[in-house]
């Protein structure tokens, strides 16, 4: 009775928890505008959905990323799986993400339960991983690392429990993950082949050599199954062109001015997080609770910070930076904090009453903030989360063209690459930057506008503020 009292209880926390994150992404889930990528990576799993483009063919439009091989393909064949289900829905890709999340969610809560072997707090990393800026950014914006993490997550949670029970076949599905995490993000998936180590290092709970033969089977089958994909799939047209793009990023590529960058982004990532123990640490001292067991979950705790840390030290090697490729450690950075404060959290639960009246608003606080949370973004489905004068343009704009269609643009256009993704993402409609193919419509933007143009295209008056569409004079159609 007492356990499933406990779980009762945890509900409500993480109906408060659900309520919070709804809470801060209502406008933004549903709303129109995507980052560039995100839009990118719908597209193409939209298309692989349609059967437009293959699995180790990707495309994109027929104009810029016919084949698209900058990333393994899994995550935009899962995704597309939803677009073949419910077909072409804007909302197909923001559901896809919020999915991701809540798998997520439930394997920290997984991995919890394993190292605690109790769930009275599990929902206190959940809570701490939602304080993290990037991830309620990525929950909105279709990011591969959203389906990353998954695998990278129950790769570590598999090998877990290849140390309690079923130990050769947790530790070949461990394996597995990381094959299908390299399928969707390449080699930043290997992180948890770090693990082992760490827990030997802090833990002890294996012998040395035990350590080094777990880390050798995940390796093998991790590979295997990409070996296996080589010699017999497309994957063999598919993997070297991957290859070739990823080198060269990793080696070429330049998106921020420091090296460090992405250590001082994570330090304001994990802020929050900071700030909520050091008010935990307060209350208790201030209230003179006991500190003494705060060192039970030292080792684990830290044995997490490592993982994590394993997952952001080899981003330092790049100037090809961005904060959304710390999503993959996030997870094991709010374990290990839960785990360094658990105890105050349990000290802190022991003294609530159950019965009282602010434990009675807590329950309506969590039902009553989810129940608006998914309110709040139906009702700005309709909304603009960015670029809104860029798609209402385009919403006046498309009603003139055909679907999968291609248009001219001016060459200095081209590289506006959220006009490309919004374009194919609405109407699958191509932007062509070589004048010379000369199509039906010309798709300008007014302060490229010059008087020649109305010497082969006439303008159609549309309510636009910042693009205009012209047409092909029917004297230029009829050749």
């Amino acid at each position: 009775m007492g356990d499933g009292n406990q779980n009762i209880k945890g509900t409500y926390f993480y109906l408060a928890i659900a309520g919070i994150f709804m809470l801060i992404i209502c406008h933004s889930w549903l709303s129109e505008g995507m980052f560039m990528d995100g839009t990118i990576y719908s597209t193409i799993s939209r298309n692989m959905g349609i059967g437009s483009g293959t699995f180790w063919k990707p495309h994109f439009t027929d104009t810029f990323f016919p084949v698209f091989n900058e990333h393994p393909p899994l995550a935009f064949g899962l995704e597309g799986l939803l677009f073949r289900i419910f077909g072409d829905n804007k909302f197909v890709e923001r559901f896809y993400s919020l999915m991701t999340i809540i798998i997520t969610a439930i394997i920290i809560v997984k991995l919890w339960k394993l190292i605690l072997k109790k769930s009275s707090t599990a929902w206190l990393p959940v809570f701490l991983w939602i304080t993290m800026g990037t991830l309620l950014w990525s929950s909105v914006n279709n990011m591969l690392e959203n389906t990353l993490v998954i695998f990278i997550g129950l790769s570590v949670l598999f090998y877990l429990k290849s140390q309690q029970s079923g130990r050769t076949a947790y530790l070949l599905l461990s394996g597995l993950m990381l094959s299908l995490g390299f399928l969707t993000k390449g080699f930043v998936t290997f992180t948890p082949l770090a693990f082992p180590f760490f827990l030997w290092v802090l833990v002890r709970g294996n012998k040395f050599s035990s350590m080094v033969l777990d880390t050798v089977v995940l390796l093998i089958s991790a590979l295997l199954p990409l070996i296996f994909l080589y010699l017999f799939t497309g994957a063999r047209e598919f993997f070297p062109e991957y290859f070739e793009y990823a080198f060269y990023k990793i080696s070429n590529g330049e998106t921020v001015g420091s090296r460090f960058y992405i250590l001082i982004r994570l330090f304001l990532e994990l802020l929050p997080s900071v700030g909520i123990i050091g008010i935990l640490i307060g209350y208790n001292w201030k209230n003179k609770h006991s500190f003494l067991n705060l060192n039970s979950n030292l080792r684990p705790a830290i044995v997490f910070f490592f993982l994590g840390m394993a997952g952001v030290l080899p981003i330092l090697i790049t100037m090809d930076q961005s904060a959304h490729f710390l999503l993959t450690s996030f997870p094991f950075f709010a374990i290990s904090f839960g785990l360094a404060v658990n105890p105050l959290i349990e000290t802190l639960l022991e003294r609530i009453n159950y019965n009282s009246n602010g434990y009675r608003f807590f329950k309506i606080f969590g039902v009553v903030s989810l129940s608006s949370g998914i309110i709040l973004s139906l009702f700005f489905s309709n909304d603009y989360n960015r670029d809104e004068t860029k798609l209402k343009d385009m919403k006046a704009i498309l009603t003139q063209l055909k679907e999968n269609s291609t248009i001219n643009i001016f060459p200095e256009m081209f590289t506006d690459w959220s006009l490309h993704t919004y374009y194919a993402r609405y109407k699958n409609i191509s932007l062509d930057r070589d004048l010379n193919n000369s199509h039906e419509y010309l798709l300008i933007r007014r302060s490229l506008y010059s008087d020649t143009i109305n010497k082969r295209f006439e303008r159609i008056d549309l309510k636009t503020e910042e693009f205009e569409l012209f047409r092909k004079k029917i004297s230029d159609n009829s050749e």
